[in-house]
C-alpha cells in the first residue's frame, strides 16, 4: 500500500541506455523507444523498472473522463487553458485536468512545477481508483479505455490489486518527490549542436534512490519522514 511518484525533468542530462556513456537529454530517450526511456531512468536510480504505462493526450482525457472526473490538490491559483484553478483541492474533469497537467509558464519553477502537477493528478487518479463503485466496475473501465494507452503490465497483476482493494479497502500512502538540476547548454547524443539540458543536482538523485529503496524494503513512516525532513 505505498506509491512513491518522482518527477524526473524531461532535459535531465544524463546516458541514455543506448549511448554508451554519452550524455543526452532525457526525453530523447523516447526517440528510441519506450524500452530506452524505461532503462535510462533505471540506469539514473540504480533500480531494476519491471513494467511501463504510457498514454497520450486523448487518452488521458478518456481515463479522466471515464472516473468521473478527479480531485486534485494544487499548490497555487492560477489559469491555463482557459481554466482558473484554486489553491488547494478542484475538482477537475478531462479538458480542465489536461490544461492542469500541461502548464508550465504561470509558475516560476517552470516544468519543475508541471512535474509536480502531473504527479498531483497522478494521486486524484489514485485516490479514485479506490472508490469500490470504481473498482467493482474496473472489467468495464479497462474495456472502455481499451486502444487509449501502452503498457506491458500484466492483467492479472492489476485484478490481483483490484480484488485485494475490494477485499481489504482502506487507504494507501502515497507520496511525491521531484529530482532536480542546474540549466546549461551542452551538445547531446542525439544532437551534435547546444541545446538546453539540466545538469542532475546528485543529492536530489541520492535522496530519489534512498526513497525507492525504502518502498522496496516496506518502510511506510519511515518514507513520509524522509520526505518532511
Amino acid at each position: 500500500r505505498q506509491v512513491l511518484l518522482i518527477s524526473t525533468p524531461r532535459d535531465y542530462y544524463v546516458p541514455l541506455s543506448i549511448s554508451g556513456g554519452v550524455r543526452d537529454k532525457l526525453t530523447h530517450a523516447g526517440i528510441y523507444g519506450v524500452d530506452v526511456s524505461k532503462d535510462t531512468l533505471a540506469m539514473l536510480y540504480g533500480i531494476d523498472i519491471d513494467y511501463y504505462f504510457r498514454v497520450n493526450f486523448s487518452g488521458f482525457e478518456k481515463l479522466i473522463d471515464s472516473l468521473g472526473g478527479v480531485t486534485v490538490q494544487s499548490d497555487y491559483t492560477f489559469d491555463a487553458g482557459g481554466y482558473h484553478y484554486e489553491k488547494g483541492a478542484n475538482h477537475l474533469n478531462a479538458e480542465e485536468a489536461l490544461a492542469f497537467a500541461r502548464e508550465r509558464y504561470s509558475f516560476a519553477e517552470g516544468d519543475r512545477q508541471r512535474g509536480r502537477n502531473q504527479m498531483a493528478v497522478i494521486t486524484g487518479v489514485i485516490n479514485r481508483m479506490l472508490s469500490p463503485a470504481v473498482l467493482n466496475d474496473f472489467s468495464g473501465l479497462m474495456e472502455g479505455l481499451e486502444g487509449s494507452f501502452e503498457s506491458d503490465i500484466p492483467y492479472d497483476g492489476l485484478a490481483g490489486l483490484v480484488r485485494m482493494q475490494l477485499s481489504d479497502g482502506g487507504a494507501w500512502n502515497i507520496v511525491t518527490y521531484s529530482v532536480d538540476g542546474t540549466g546549461k547548454r551542452a551538445s547531446t547524443y542525439s544532437m551534435s549542436s547546444s541545446v538546453y539540458v539540466m545538469e542532475p543536482d546528485q543529492d536530489t538523485v541520492d535522496h530519489a534512490k534512498e526513497l525507492i529503496s525504502q518502498v522496496e524494503n516496506g518502510g511506510g513512516e519511515v518514507l513520509e519522514a524522509a520526505i518532511q525532513t
